[in-house]
């Protein structure tokens, strides 16, 4: 289960990882009680990271599952768009790092968090003391790889997957080739009893300069050499990763194989994406941090890759084009995007199937940025380079086309990675076109979703699924990137009804269902902000705020759990809780219900002043209020009613 509090890379290979990186982070630190003062004299991603870490120390253990031999680490600060950000923090058990226990919070342009996003739905008990030697791992991992160039030393981790029960294992990074291919494999063994768990590869498959597809343009590049002089790491060149040089900066003949054409092809799609990025996202080259990655051309196969180094283009079928077509291109940066944005590449192939949509998605949104008359923009990936001899080798709008899944089930983890692009590249269609657009494509909409889907354009579109891609963590499937993207609609658009509803229809049409925790519809659009997950019972009468008053103490950046941690019994029907918080503070109203095994968010108030109101329709259950003191100390006053 993923929880979300609101307030206010090849073209034809298999799945994904990273190397492991071992860094000083720091510590989360303990919340402070004066907010003006700091924000007077901060930065807004400082602000970000204050309300942040100030959440976390507060919250930290109902609301990310924290054990009691956790310790939580700031990674970095996303700027997002429009003034968001989303902090990124990983967790340690026992001084052992956590795979799938990271978590993001998100903040708005007022420097207030507005939600976050976990892998974890419970705290983790795990042995944490290995009966299978690093060497005996080592051993394991390489035997996965055909050909091996190096292995890493193994480290511990503990694996807490999405629903898997959290399990010590040896981590090991193995370089080599496999099948003929490039890899760089991350695999897992158990560290109990030596079995294989499961592994995932870094690399994805898929003016007066003359490019074959883009025609004569005038590429940004040194005088004589290939390198881009305002983008940096943007360079294009052979296979030995040198930029190609001449006596001027007239580069390329127009031919389908010649290379240097190749790079020109190459340079005007990733300068244009780069540009798309700051233009429309905010977001400061391919990995956020102004940098990007070279490109080489002149691959000896029918594939194109990024390896976490540098994407690198073959050929067709035919041997008679590069792959370098603007999408193509797009799409292998786009993965070197998503691995720069929290939770990485870590995950199972639903994960890797996101990423191959994300870089099909990246690619559209570049073509359209362009709008090229030599190439017009589509929801079709590599038709030009016709890759095999059969056109495009995906379909946005409709995947199964190609025989790919348009919608989305349990089997998309058990689905090979560019298939299982399927669902995701499908709901980002219908986000951005709608599922009748005039004078495009019609989009199919799956068993049990709305009658019909309404577009938002692919600009926003873009925008919505790259600030939800902020919130990723790793481990990411489709009901997590629903309420992360619902998340991002209402950080970006909080009072934007229509893109709310286009972000929750467009996950009902490709079969994403409602995920408990989820942001509910902007209070301003009217009607009772709805409990997501399975239809809930009519309400039966009651629910006023006159059944039960208590008052507390609330320090800030605390909670008070009222009546009590233990909370009380309700029948079906409405609860509402009305608080009257101090003046001068920023309080917050929680309703919490007990699932079995902890206590889960259901219902929230969550404004910029001390009082609040929640209204809840309840299926029976145990339920208790949080009353969190966001900013400011004092006693909260708080009335409460149920069925």
């Amino acid at each position: 289960m993923t929880r979300s509090r609101l307030r206010g890379a090849s073209l034809a290979v298999g799945a994904l990882a990273a190397a492991t990186l071992t860094t000083a982070l720091p510590a989360v630190s303990a919340p402070t009680t004066d907010t003006t003062a700091a924000a007077a004299s901060t930065t807004p991603s400082e602000r970000a990271a204050k309300a942040a870490d100030d959440f976390v120390a507060g919250r930290g253990k109902s609301a990310l599952h924290k054990a009691g031999k956790d310790a939580f680490s700031r990674t970095r600060v996303h700027a997002g768009s429009d003034g968001t950000h989303y902090v990124a923090y990983e967790r340690t058990h026992g001084g052992i790092p956590v795979r799938g226990g990271d978590f993001v919070i998100a903040t708005n342009g007022q420097g207030k968090v507005t939600g976050e996003t976990s892998s974890l739905d419970r705290a983790i008990s795990v042995e944490t003391n290995a009966k299978v030697s690093a060497g005996a791992a080592r051993k394991a991992a390489a035997s996965r790889v055909s050909s091996v160039s190096s292995t890493s030393t193994p480290v511990l981790v503990v694996l807490a997957e999405d629903e898997a029960t959290p399990r010590l294992a040896w981590e090991t990074v193995v370089r080599g080739t496999h099948q003929g291919k490039q890899t760089i494999l991350t695999v897992h063994t158990d560290a109990r009893t030596g079995a294989y768990i499961d592994s995932w590869d870094l690399v994805r498959d898929a003016a007066d300069d003359r490019g074959y597809h883009q025609g004569t343009v005038d590429i940004d590049t040194q005088a004589t050499s290939m390198t881009d002089p305002t983008r940096s790491g943007f360079k294009c060149g052979g296979q030995d990763g040198s930029a190609f040089t001449g006596s001027d900066s007239a580069w390329g003949n127009g031919s389908a194989s010649d290379r240097e054409t190749a790079c020109v092809d190459a340079m005007v799609a990733a300068q244009a994406q780069w540009d798309m990025l700051d233009e429309w996202l905010g977001r400061k080259g391919i990995k956020g941090d102004g940098t990007g990655y070279p490109m080489r051309v002149g691959l000896n196969e029918v594939n194109a890759f990024w390896n976490g180094s540098y994407t690198n283009f073959g050929h067709s079928s035919d041997n008679q084009r590069n792959l370098v077509e603007t999408d193509v291109v797009a799409h292998e940066q786009g993965h070197g995007i998503f691995y720069t944005t929290p939770g990485g590449s870590a995950g199972d192939d639903e994960t890797g199937g996101m990423n191959e949509a994300t870089g099909d998605i990246f690619g559209a949104a570049t073509e359209h940025f362009m709008n090229n008359a030599s190439n017009p923009p589509d929801y079709t990936v590599g038709e030009e380079s016709n890759l095999t001899g059969d056109g495009p080798i995906r379909v946005m709008y409709n995947p199964s086309v190609l025989g790919n899944p348009n919608c989305y089930s349990s089997s998309i983890k058990n689905t090979e990675v560019h298939a299982a692009a399927g669902p995701l590249n499908h709901w980002f269609y219908l986000l951005a076109e709608g599922s009748n657009p005039a004078g495009k494509q019609s989009s199919p909409i799956c068993s049990g979703g709305p009658s019909s889907v309404t577009g938002v354009g692919i600009k926003d579109a873009t925008k919505i699924f790259y600030n939800g891609l902020l919130g990723k963590t790793s481990y990411w499937t489709h009901p997590k990137a629903r309420v992360a993207t619902l998340t991002a609609v209402k950080n970006l658009y909080p009072t934007d009804c229509a893109k709310y509803d286009a972000v929750k229809n467009a996950w009902n049409a490709v079969s994403v269902p409602a995920q408990s925790g989820e942001p509910a519809r902007p209070s301003t659009c009217g009607g009772t902000p709805e409990e997501p997950g399975p239809t809930e019972p009519t309400p039966q009468p009651g629910g006023s705020c006159d059944d039960a008053s208590q008052s507390a103490y609330v320090s800030s950046g605390r909670s008070a759990y009222l009546p009590s941690s233990s909370g009380f019994s309700s029948a079906a029907g409405e609860i509402t809780g009305c608080l009257d918080g101090p003046s001068g503070a920023d309080f917050d109203l929680y309703l919490q219900r007990w699932n079995g095994s902890s206590w889960v968010d259901v219902a929230s108030g969550e404004t910029s002043g001390a009082d609040e109101s929640v209204k809840f329709s309840a299926t029976a259950g145990t339920y208790r209020w949080d009353v969190y003191a966001y900013s400011g100390s004092g006693t909260a006053a708080l009335k409460w009613g149920k069925p």
